[in-house]
């Protein structure tokens, strides 16, 4: 099969306008065999996470509606809401002001707070529209892959779909590794620069491995219980907020870098000699810490996509505007009064601090739940990054694009060895320090959501007939910051970052050219195999 069979027949027509025209597109999309194996296994989580009650019609599966457990995607279209969908996305791509920390000690209070005020501008909302705009126009629980596919064909889908997962991966072994530091932090504050390193990795693994069980088990947090999370894991930055609005000395605000930001060093390299971008500092900023950590807190508005095709259009329009207010404000607000009311230096916001300012603002109690809720937050983020990753493997192993063993179920009906390599390749990147593993996750995804957005140039500026000129200017706007701070991201990457990079693109192409070699080989068999029964015997 080649890829024009593959290949969505809007790539090959002209693009309509009107909503029943966008209906009948994705019709002739999912009848090109491209069933519910390659737009919801490899997304499955959207449904589960929409699950927010017992549905239990089926739905369509060629649509790609609904899923083993039972979930109606018509009878969801009703149940969720706008601020329900903003939850969602939220979990999905943030959780909360839980990992800023680093862009402060990077920076000083003054020039965090203006990263944290333009970012919402200069990243976050163009990859909010963009996403919104694709989302609308292609409904699919694939996102970017269904996305990647319509501008560019199949391959390109493959390859950012395996971007996407290298980079969710990397992500998840953020998360408990920042936990462990909220706890140090926290309870163990001479243990924080001085744990032992295998004691650490111990205590890491076995984190990893409890909340894996958890995962393989089926247990997904969804409906009120992520409502429940939200509460428990936000409360702590509200009470901190109006504890420490009397407490905010404005001065603090404009406290700029001491001086001593060369010692910065989470992420275990020397800043000045790991790369060739010849300017590692600006204004006594240590630029590569604190791009690569705004860049993590605002990434993943993409992940909005998957759930298109599950609500309707106005819930999907809400949930991302709600989203993109409920996440930006989550980081903005804390910081604010966190560096205007507590007295701690810009070298003592390492990971976990917001634990020290909360204690210093409300008292000890406060600081302790807000470790409590950090667990609880990176807990929700970390299942669903792992469901979201081990699904799409299974996916792909279904359509032929990895080995098989990927799709095979455990008895709890979630994809074993999809988990097992996830969760490998975490326990190999835990070692590294928060700063260090970020960085990995945020090339990988810079490459993704990169191809997303030319994406959106071949489909909503270059080939977009049914848009008039001054929309496809002002689509052509949206991707300018967004492209630039890519390339920023990339300039100022480490040698390391780099050889990583060039291997995690290298073994993608492999992957791709084997991938087709497999499916011409199985074709063959296969044909080889009717032509043998069909023959008539002398």
């Amino acid at each position: 099969m080649d890829n024009s069979e593959l290949s969505s027949p809007l790539l090959y027509s002209p693009a309509s306008s009107g909503d029943d025209d966008v209906g009948d597109a994705d019709d002739r999309y999912d009848s090109l065999g491209k069933t519910s194996k390659q737009h919801t296994s490899s997304r499955s989580l959207t449904s589960s996470l929409l699950a927010t009650s017992g549905s239990s019609s089926g739905g369509d599966p060629e649509r790609g509606e609904g899923r083993s457990s039972g979930i109606d995607a018509p009878a969801m279209e009703h149940k969720m809401s706008g601020f329900m969908l903003a939850v969602l996305i939220f979990f999905t791509m943030s959780g909360g002001p839980i990992g800023v920390e680093p862009s402060i000690r990077a920076a000083g209070n003054l020039y965090a707070i203006i990263g944290f005020a333009v970012m919402p501008f200069l990243w976050a909302l163009p990859e909010v529209l963009i996403t919104t705009e694709l989302g609308l126009r292609y409904p699919c629980a694939s996102g970017g892959v269904r996305w990647c596919e319509e501008a560019f064909g199949p391959k390109a889908g493959l390859l950012v779909g395996y971007l996407g997962w290298i980079s969710g991966v990397a992500n998840n072994a953020t998360l408990p590794v920042l936990f462990l530091q909220y706890v140090l932090n926290q309870f163990y504050p001479h243990l924080y620069d001085d744990i032992n390193a295998l004691l650490r990795y111990g205590i890491l693994v076995g984190i990893t491995l409890l909340l894996t069980i958890v995962n393989y088990r089926g247990v997904e947090i969804v409906g009120k219980v992520l409502l429940f999370v939200l509460v428990i894991s936000m409360a702590p930055f509200l009470i901190m907020v109006i504890m420490g609005i009397p407490q905010v000395n404005t001065d603090r605000w404009l406290q700029t870098p001491n001086g001593a930001t060369e010692t910065f060093n989470d992420d275990m390299l020397d800043l000045s000699q790991s790369g060739w971008f010849p300017w590692q500092y600006a204004a006594g900023i240590a630029l590569r810490p604190f791009i690569n950590n705004l860049y993590w807190c605002y990434n993943g508005f993409d992940q909005g996509g998957h759930y298109s095709n599950s609500v309707t259009k106005d819930v999907f329009k809400r949930g991302m505007a709600g989203a993109f207010f409920l996440t930006c404000s989550s980081y903005l607000v804390p910081v604010l009064i966190a560096t205007g009311a507590s007295n701690l230096s810009q070298s003592e916001w390492t990971a976990g601090a917001f634990a020290t300012a909360a204690t210093e603002i409300g008292g000890k109690w406060l600081g302790n739940w807000m470790v409590v809720g950090a667990g609880l937050s990176l807990m929700a983020l970390f299942f669903g990054e792992m469901s979201a990753d081990s699904l799409q493997l299974m996916g792909m192993a279904e359509l032929g694009q990895v080995p098989s063993i990927f799709a095979t179920k455990s008895r709890y009906n979630t994809p074993t060895y999809a988990i097992l390599l996830g969760m490998a390749v975490i326990l190999c990147l835990i070692p590294f320090d928060f700063q260090f593993i970020i960085e990995l996750s945020n090339v990988g995804y810079c490459f993704a959501v990169t191809m997303e957005f030319l994406a959106f140039f071949q489909l909503r500026i270059r080939k977009a007939d049914d848009i008039q000129l001054l929309r496809k200017i002002g689509n052509s706007m949206l991707l300018i910051p967004t492209l630039l701070f890519n390339l920023l991201v990339i300039c100022l990457a480490s040698y390391v970052t780099y050889i990583y990079a060039v291997s995690m693109i290298a073994f993608g192409v492999v992957l791709i050219h084997a991938t087709s070699i497999w499916r011409c080989i199985k074709r063959d068999k296969v044909g080889a195999t009717q032509d043998a029964k069909g023959a008539t015997p002398l």
